[in-house]
């Protein structure tokens, strides 16, 4: 049975307020919608939908801390105290009570010793949030579980319209968005994405699907909830890539010169085109200092991106475009969310392969020998030595097996080599100490 928010209940009722001298309002049934997900969004954070700075003070009526800047702004948000089921947090009770009341007596009270919005907010808007609170509150617990969070629906009802409309900024994972993975959004803060999906999101192009019915907007609620809650393989081994190369995995121009962070006071052993790469500064292994680049031609004292695993993507796209890294103006927003995803999620701990003293692999691959023939030898040949283009394969195996591991884990920049990260982490071992094995000169 279409489950029925409350709002419908009173569109009819809505239709027939008026504003006017003595602070009735009104609204046409053609624009109340529009009218109530701004309130929405206003209800979510009105300082972000108005692009407003906060009061420099708390509210005096709120009960929670309110020292830093971010408390302070806390205290001014409706959700702070009512809630995302609109049903109150704590001692404070919800606005669900107000659901149906006439606007005019929900603006008094947004305006009453308790709120004083009316300073900073001006009318229409404050009519917005009136209206959002008198028909577009929705019952969520007829949508989502209170115990597990999970949306009471069919999320496959609803892929096709995910596809073609949010997809279109959130990717078809929903990993597109720096530091929003929606389906984790979506599971840990099911009550907040229902809002979204009804009114959109504060300050942002995203749209109110408000004009939908409820029982395909929970749909799609418990569609978000079925996506993946970490960032996609795909996008994770791209970012590999770029670590290894990023100019031929793009094909961009690389910037003049010697990387700007790239220390001075060394004797340049490698070409200054070389320095703009992720793994020159930060090693194979990502460990940069602590790791193989602790000394020879690689060595800048430059510490290793390992610390960043399991790191915001937020935060570390935000230090890819710093000014020791300046890949800001380089690459594309989807090239930092790949890179950042494989910072954060992509690294391998290579000490569980490689031994560091002796640079063997930790296997004796005897499990798994049927691999190498099938998955590698048809590119690079029985003996690893087909590829002209690159030293045998045995040789780099040897040499730099974390360089090795890198590509077998993500491929090589800008070709047609697979990616193995999905493979069974003993399988990659035996596959690692095959190679080895291979002979390490061309003529051999």
């Amino acid at each position: 049975m279409m489950m029925k928010r409350l709002g419908t209940i009173f569109t009819v009722l809505a239709a027939l307020y008026s504003t006017g001298e003595n602070g009735q309002v009104h609204a046409n049934s053609t624009d109340l919608d529009a009218s109530v997900s701004s309130g929405g969004r206003l209800y979510n954070d009105w300082m972000v939908e108005l692009d407003e700075s906060a009061p420099k003070k708390a509210n005096p009526k709120y009960r929670g801390a309110k020292q830093s800047p971010e408390e302070i702004a806390a205290s001014w948000r409706c959700v702070t105290c009512h809630g995302w089921d609109y049903k109150g947090i704590g001692a404070t009770k919800g606005i669900m009570g107000m659901a149906g009341e006439n606007p005019a007596t929900i603006l008094s009270v947004l305006n009453d010793a308790n709120h004083n919005y009316q300073y900073y907010m001006q009318k229409g808007e404050l009519l917005d949030m009136a209206r959002f609170i008198s028909v577009g509150l929705t019952d969520v617990d007829a949508m989502i579980d209170r115990k597990t969070g999970k949306a009471k629906a069919d999320g496959n009802a609803q892929r096709p319209f995910f596809e073609t409309v949010c997809a279109m900024c959130h990717g078809a994972e929903g990993q597109s968005l720096p530091g929003v993975s929606l389906g984790q959004f979506a599971n840990q803060k099911p009550y907040l994405t229902l809002h979204s999906i009804f009114n959109g999101h504060p300050g942002a192009v995203m749209p109110s699907l408000r004009a939908f019915d409820d029982k395909k907007l929970v749909e799609l609620l418990a569609y978000m909830q079925s996506l993946p809650e970490t960032a996609s393989l795909v996008s994770i081994v791209r970012g590999g890539r770029l670590y290894d190369n990023w100019f031929m995995e793009t094909g961009r121009e690389v910037p003049m010169g010697v990387h700007p962070a790239y220390p001075r006071n060394l004797k340049l052993e490698v070409k200054p085109k070389q320095t703009w790469l992720c793994k020159e500064c930060h090693g194979w292994d990502y460990r940069g200092k602590d790791g193989q680049y602790k000394s020879g031609k690689h060595f800048t004292g430059i510490k290793g991106i390992d610390g960043k695993k399991g790191a915001a993507v937020k935060e570390i796209i935000k230090t890819l475009k710093d000014d020791n890294h300046e890949y800001g103006a380089i690459l594309s927003n989807q090239d930092l969310l790949d890179l950042a995803n494989f910072v954060s999620e992509g690294q391998m701990d290579m000490g569980t392969v490689i031994d560091d003293k002796t640079r063997k692999v930790k296997s004796d691959f005897k499990d798994h020998t049927k691999f190498y023939p099938t998955l590698c030898g048809n590119c690079h040949g029985e003996k690893g030595r087909a590829i002209r283009t690159m030293k045998a394969l045995g040789r780099v195996a040897n040499e730099d097996p974390w360089k090795s591991l890198h590509k077998i884990l993500n491929g090589h920049p800008a070709e047609e080599m697979p990616a193995w990260r999905s493979l069974n982490s003993e399988v990659i071992k035996d596959l690692m100490g095959y190679i080895q094995t291979l002979p390490i000169n061309k003529r051999s």
